[in-house]
């Protein structure tokens, strides 16, 4: 509702080089229906994709102690996120992550593997 509001605000002044970044996505949720997917909340904005940002723990840690998540020396998929979001912002070609999906195990992939089935 408040993306909606603000691209309809943008649009009015005149500012037309929009893009939708949605953070705080959940697959769980998503998978439940306790959430839009990205892509229901592009088709229903009208907004090409910037990024979608995982929730992640380690973003709170990180504004907390002033510390920018990118810079972390473990690679978390949020920093991922927000660093393949920023080289999409300067013209980059980069991929998207797909957030829609919950994470499997090793083991899950292993089996999977094996097995030559997904287990979804």
């Amino acid at each position: 509702r408040d993306a909606d509001r603000v691209a309809g605000l943008l649009e009015a002044n005149g500012i037309l080089d929009v893009r939708l970044l949605v953070n705080r996505v959940r697959a769980d949720m998503i998978k439940n229906n306790d959430m839009m997917s990205v892509k229901d909340v592009q088709e229903m904005l009208g907004v090409p994709l910037l990024g979608a940002i995982p929730e992640d723990t380690e973003v709170i840690v990180s504004t907390n102690r002033g510390e920018p998540l990118v810079l972390k020396k473990k690679l978390t998929l949020a920093g991922i996120a927000y660093e393949n979001a920023a080289r999409r912002i300067v013209g980059k070609q980069d991929f998207l992550i797909d957030l829609d999906q919950p994470k499997k195990g090793i083991f899950q992939n292993i089996k999977e593997f094996f097995t030559g089935e997904d287990l979804d």
